[in-house]
């Protein structure tokens, strides 16, 4: 079996974004990812599939790392795009593998949905962002985040330029989890497209995937190229890519998140 080349590889990773993920609740705990079969109760009792065997996650923590939990040094943090996705949790977290532990459950969002931001990553996708909707609902995920984490969540958010953070306010979290919740919101606004891969009602956007958000953006730029040579063009040239994410950051200036005063 040939080997795939890299340009074909950065090709198939910006397009399936927002990458492979359970398709239950989960703990990423030092690079591994494990089924959470349990979030009753406090936190300590929460039950986790381990290979053959499922245990308490005070058996899967350290003391510190549940210590810190069960005493609300945490940030609840929505995961509207690739956050929850094992794959990217790595990538984002590889500076520590060794001593990491997100809980990822999921959670029903009132009065939001999740459509695709108008940028462009620099991994050549198109990424998500939550989008305050009256009436509408979307099914995402969150993280919990330690302090340290959620530092390097935000920077890899680039939060205060590109995202900032918005509270939120699920109707389904688990009982342990007090804290505030928040998400992560494109300042510069959206395409007028959900994303398929999360649930959202109460919009009459249309509804579509990573080739679909895609080709939205070519159309916005005003360009006349197939979405594989598009993306193909931004993850070979960070020039053209960062231009590009700039005019398009300007397209749907309708859909613009308006930064809340004092935020």
């Amino acid at each position: 079996m040939s080997a795939i080349d890299p340009v074909t590889l950065s090709l198939q990773w910006a397009l399936s974004y927002p990458f492979a993920r359970p398709q239950q609740a989960f703990i990423f705990v030092n690079g591994a990812s494990w089924p959470l079969l349990s979030s009753e109760g406090g936190f300590g009792g929460w039950r986790v599939q381990t290979g053959r065997e499922a245990v308490r996650l005070k058996a899967l923590l350290t003391g510190r790392q549940l210590g810190a939990f069960e005493a609300g040094e945490y940030h609840a943090v929505a995961a509207v795009g690739s956050n929850a996705a094992p794959g990217q949790l790595r990538r984002k977290f590889a500076h520590k593998l060794d001593d990491v532990a997100i809980p990822v459950i999921e959670i029903t969002v009132p009065d939001h949905i999740v459509a695709y931001a108008n940028r462009l990553a620099a991994y050549g996708s198109v990424p998500a962002t939550l989008v305050g909707r009256p009436g509408g609902t979307a099914r995402v995920w969150a993280t919990l985040l330690s302090d340290a984490d959620y530092e390097t969540m935000n920077a890899t958010e680039d939060r205060g330029e590109i995202y900032d953070g918005v509270p939120i306010a699920p109707l389904d979290a688990p009982d342990a989890v007090t804290r505030p919740f928040e998400a992560y919101a494109c300042l510069t606004g959206c395409l007028p497209l959900r994303v398929s891969a999360f649930a959202s009602t109460g919009c009459a956007w249309p509804v579509g995937g990573q080739w679909e958000a895609q080709s939205m953006a070519v159309q916005a730029l005003g360009l006349d190229l197939p979405v594989d040579r598009f993306v193909t063009e931004n993850v070979t040239d960070a020039n053209v890519r960062a231009a590009r994410d700039l005019a398009l950051s300007q397209a749907y200036p309708e859909n613009r998140w308006i930064r809340a005063s004092g935020s």
